[in-house]
């Protein structure tokens, strides 16, 4: 949960232990199993995945009640 923030109307999801190979492939399940909208940022050379505003209400009704309150501000309103 903290390992994410805001940016713009979407979110980052700061996966730099990651290989690209390995964000490749979590991007491709996002893409496919969620239908999410994403892409690969990056911050220097470490690797982010960027899930789009078109994708911000599916991502809600997926975590939202698993998210604890204190981090819940990271993923409410973000399209309004």
């Amino acid at each position: 949960m903290g390992e994410g923030s805001r940016q713009n109307k979407g979110i980052h999801l700061n996966v730099y232990a990651f290989t690209s190979e390995y964000v490749e492939l979590l991007i491709n399940v996002l893409e496919t199993k969620f239908d999410f909208k994403c892409s690969i940022h990056r911050l220097g050379k470490m690797p982010r995945i960027y899930i789009w505003k078109e994708s911000m209400t599916k991502l809600r009704q997926y975590v939202y009640l698993y998210i604890i309150s204190s981090m819940k501000y990271k993923i409410e309103l973000i399209n309004k």
